[in-house]
Order: C-alpha cells, then sequence, then structure tokens
C-alpha cells in the first residue's frame, strides 16, 4: 500500500495540472465570486444610507431644538450649525419644503457624483412637524 502513494508522487512529480482541474478552479473562483459580489455592494449601499440616516437625524433633533427656543422652523442651514463629517458621500441637505412659520419642516439630502453607490438622483428626505412627529425616507 505504501509503495502505491509512494508511486502516486513520482508521477505527479513530472507533470502540472491538466485543462480539467484549471478550469473547474475557475468555475469554482467565478460562482464564489457572483455569490460574494452582489453582497459587498448591497452593503455599500445599506452603509451610505445609514451615514445619511444620521445626518438627517442629527438635522432633525437641530431643527426641534430651534423649533422650541424660537417658536418657529430655521429657513435656512445657516440659521442651524449643521457639521458634515467628513469624506461624507452625501451633499449638505436643503430645505425643500415648510420651515419659518409652517408647521412642518422637510429637510432632503441628495448624493454626491464620484463613483460612490450613491448618485445624485438618490435622494433621502426627513419631514419633521410642529407636533413632534416625524417621517424619514429614501428613494433607492
Amino acid at each position: 500500500m505504501l509503495t502505491f502513494f509512494l508511486n502516486q508522487r513520482r508521477r505527479s512529480g513530472e507533470g502540472g495540472f491538466t485543462l480539467i482541474e484549471l478550469v473547474v478552479v475557475l468555475a469554482i473562483l467565478g460562482i464564489l465570486l457572483a455569490l460574494a459580489v452582489p453582497r459587498y455592494l448591497g452593503a455599500r449601499k445599506r452603509a451610505y444610507k445609514t451615514e445619511v440616516d444620521n445626518i438627517l437625524q442629527e438635522l432633525k433633533t437641530l431643527s426641534w431644538a430651534y423649533y422650541h427656543e424660537h417658536s418657529r422652523f430655521p429657513v435656512n442651514l445657516g440659521e442651524i450649525t449643521l457639521q458634515m463629517p467628513a469624506g461624507a458621500v452625501w451633499d449638505t441637505p436643503a430645505l425643500s419644503a415648510g420651515g419659518g412659520v409652517s408647521a412642518f419642516i422637510t429637510w432632503t439630502a441628495s448624493g454626491l457624483t464620484g463613483g460612490a453607490a450613491v448618485e445624485p438622483l438618490d435622494l433621502c428626505s426627513v419631514t419633521l412637524s410642529a407636533d413632534g412627529d416625524s417621517d424619514q425616507g429614501c428613494t433607492f
């Protein structure tokens, strides 16, 4: 039995991999990549959505504090101090509806151009009403 294995080593030492073995390995690698790449891209998209959710949550908190102090919502971003995180893939949110003495305010952020998983057409917004209710959502 031992001589069988020793003979196998000598025979396999002379040659390389066969074409069939290489094709099988490449097929397995292709299947693994086909499974892994969509999961990776989906995780990136969810991370960018979480980033904008955090930015809009901060903006909602600042707007609510401003409302309690002045009895009206801010009419522009200059009235409250929002610090955008470094390296964000989102444009600075802008007032898209309401504000001032309106009963609500809506802030909207769009994606930046630059090769990230989000695009300028990807929009996320938060609406805050004077009674404290809020609604937040994204279009991607």
